[in-house]
């Protein structure tokens, strides 16, 4: 006799952070949940980053994306230990500095006007003439005019929080298939019902989660095209011989991010180059030359490694996240940009709340998908 088994309450297209954080949520609110990944989970822009929670130095203004992402770093240690807890596996979130820098009269009106949102909005900050930063940071190039220092910031490893994430995932019961790309949403009768794999293999599920990033405008058979587009970010990694500040340091071309093993990331490049996912001459060129401009001494240091990423961005500048206004039991986490790491907490409980028939969680109206649709502006991405 053929045993039937009951089809997942939730189908999760993508393995990326939000994915997997919002499959493991979905799954501690007693959901069956499965997770479909075109390549390997984790290993796509969430791999790439550079594992910094600074909601502050990502909101273009005061608007939503700012108090979300403010939201989501005050849920962040409490989310951080219970992950710990579970798989006994650490990923370095802690609490650290950030300064930002100004090289010119326009740069240090960008963070003038930073400096006002932080007071606003509670977040503690600094500001550091170029006589102070002379004495804070010795090690900096003589071209700064004016610091921002942000004592509200936190960073983590990227990439052993995604080991941590999907070892959550599978103790929470969670299946998740690596190489397994998804080819179309399945949608009768105005409900979404299941996926069909790229060989064409047909899924049922409960509800439909699109969380595939870069590659979430690729689906075929949703309502309507998503506003995803993929931007390349090219890193890399140094090793410097002497001492190196235990801040992130940024300016508006480049930001150094160190690590307690002595590593230091150097990033990112911001480029529209559709999915051509590669590291270029010009890419690393230019943030090396940004890098020694900042801390000249690092001309000096050996370089480790390199690699790119493609992050989902959207027209605004803002994430996809709600469920679609048409059609029942679909649902989107995506377009963070280069924020899916700081936005994983509160992104996986909304959705979670949602899908779950909970109350309706608090999500912008800025981020509804099919907003632009509804007639929202757009606006070129800046953070």
């Amino acid at each position: 006799m053929t045993e039937c088994v009951a089809a997942p309450d939730l189908l999760v297209v993508g393995g990326g952070v939000i994915g997997l954080a919002s499959a493991r949520e979905a799954a501690h609110r007693g959901l069956r949940v499965t997770i479909f990944d075109r390549g390997v989970p984790g290993r796509g822009s969430t791999w790439a980053a550079a594992g910094m929670l600074s909601p502050l130095s990502e909101a273009g203004d005061s608007g939503p994306f700012l108090r979300f992402g403010l939201d989501s770093l005050a849920m962040y240690r409490k989310w951080a230990q219970s992950l710990v807890a579970e798989t006994n596996l650490t990923f370095g979130f802690r609490k650290g500095e950030k300064l930002h820098l100004a090289a010119s009269d326009a740069e240090s009106r960008i963070l003038e006007d930073r400096r006002s949102r932080a007071t606003k909005s509670g977040i503690s900050v600094e500001w550091l003439t170029a006589e102070m930063l002379r004495t804070r940071e010795p090690t900096l190039g003589p071209s700064f005019l004016a610091g921002l220092l942000i004592h509200d910031d936190y960073r983590l490893d990227n990439r052993r929080l995604v080991e941590a994430l999907i070892e959550g995932c599978e103790r929470a019961g969670v299946e998740v298939h690596s190489e397994t790309p998804v080819e179309s949403i399945r949608i009768e009768g105005g409900r979404a019902v299941g996926v069909t794999l790229g060989g064409g293999k047909r899924l049922d599920g409960g509800a439909v989660l699109v969380a595939a990033g870069a590659w979430s405008r690729s689906l075929q058979g949703l309502p309507r095209p998503i506003g995803v587009k993929p931007i390349r970010g090219q890193m890399l990694s140094l090793a410097p011989e002497g001492p190196i500040s235990d801040r992130v340091l940024e300016s508006e071309s480049v930001y150094l991010v160190p690590r307690a093993s002595g590593q230091l990331l150097v990033g990112a490049t911001v480029e529209e180059v559709g999915f051509a996912d590669a590291v270029t001459v010009g890419g690393i060129h230019g943030l090396l030359d940004a890098a020694i401009r900042m801390v000249p001494d690092l001309r000096a240091a050996p370089i480790q490694d390199t690699w790119s990423g493609l992050r989902p961005g959207t027209d605004d500048g803002e994430p996809i996240i709600g469920a679609d206004p048409d059609v029942d039991a679909l649902f989107y986490a995506t377009g963070h940009f280069r924020n899916g790491i700081l936005l994983a907490p509160i992104t996986a409980r909304v959705i979670s709340d949602l899908i779950s028939g909970h109350d309706l969680p608090p999500i912008p109206i800025e981020f509804a998908p099919g907003r632009h649709a509804l007639g929202a502006p757009d606006r070129e991405i800046s953070r």
